[in-house]
């Protein structure tokens, strides 16, 4: 896959989020960050990508997107990520954001600057839902979407579904029957690539104030995120990451894939006879993606 084509990030930072912008910032050509509703409110998301951004140093436009999903009220996960959405570190003030930017315009003007794109999400899919819904003609462009999201056996938010797709599932739906080409990273995966306390705290050996900020942050997702154990803690959003950069480390299964959108399993990720196939991680190399990370990482050393 070439990954020299312009990226866009669409994520609803989160812990795992921050991470997850860390490591594409390192590695690839980002133009800007879209953010949703998701892990916080939308006003907390936003700025949250700032802070984070802020701390790495980076000045990329920062776009406001959907307030809630396209037709149900936000569930959030505040349980996990805290009141703010990045408990655990007191970030220094930000300056007012000089231009505000939205979502569905903003990513029209990126799109119509760039031949092609590769675009990453790791929140609910309502913004890249809505944006190919109001912008078809722009589909083509999409060289290849790489999401964090669903999971073929057991979910984490209710028994049959993954945060993200429950928050939106009507998104999920039309995203995945788009014909994109879509590499769907999901917790089949990030539950088995399991971050240990010993690789957090080599995360206080990166450049200052910004390795104490990841450590903080970890330390805080580490003892709220329900699937952390004793040999270490999910860092889902990072995953599709690597999906774009390594899609080698991941064995891949390409399936058409639907999700349910009403009743228990909301959010249920379920094979389907018709539709585009999409790609679905089904196993990781959790070596190879903890050794990636590390170095990945290594690039915010003093």
């Amino acid at each position: 896959m070439d990954t020299t084509w312009p990226v866009i990030l669409d994520m609803d930072p989160g812990h795992d989020d921050a991470l997850a912008l860390l490591a594409a910032l390192a590695l690839l050509p980002v133009v800007g960050v879209s953010v949703v509703a998701g892990n916080q409110t939308v006003d907390k998301t936003f700025l949250n990508a700032r802070r984070v951004l802020a701390m790495a140093g980076q000045s990329l436009p920062v776009a406001r997107g959907y307030a809630k999903p396209l037709v149900r009220p936000l569930r959030t996960a505040a349980h996990v990520h805290g009141a703010s959405g990045l408990d655990g570190y007191a970030f220094p003030p930000l300056p007012e954001d000089p231009a505000p930017l939205y979502a569905m315009s903003w990513l029209e003007t990126v799109f119509s600057a760039q031949p092609h794109l590769n675009w990453i999400a790791t929140g609910p899919l309502t913004n890249v839902a809505a944006f190919l819904l109001g912008h078809p003609h722009r589909r083509h462009q999409v060289r290849r979407l790489c999401i964090m999201g669903g999971a073929l056996s057991g979910g984490n938010i209710t028994p049959a579904a993954e945060f993200n797709f429950y928050v939106d599932p009507e998104a999920a739906a039309i995203v995945l029957a788009s014909g994109l080409d879509i590499w769907l990273v999901g917790l089949d995966v990030t539950h088995r690539a399991l971050l240990p306390a010993s690789a957090i705290d080599r995360f206080r050996e990166l450049r200052p104030p910004l390795g104490e900020m990841l450590w903080s942050l970890f330390q805080f997702f580490r003892h709220h995120e329900p699937h952390s154990r004793e040999r270490g803690t999910p860092i889902h959003d990072v995953l599709a990451v690597m999906a774009l950069v390594h899609p080698e480390l991941f064995e891949w299964r390409e399936t058409p894939l639907t999700v349910v959108t009403e009743g228990a399993d909301r959010g249920a990720l379920k094979p389907t006879d018709a539709g585009p196939p999409v790609h679905v991680a089904v196993n990781v190399d959790v070596d190879g993606a903890l050794a990636w990370l590390d170095e990945t990482l290594q690039r915010y050393r003093p």
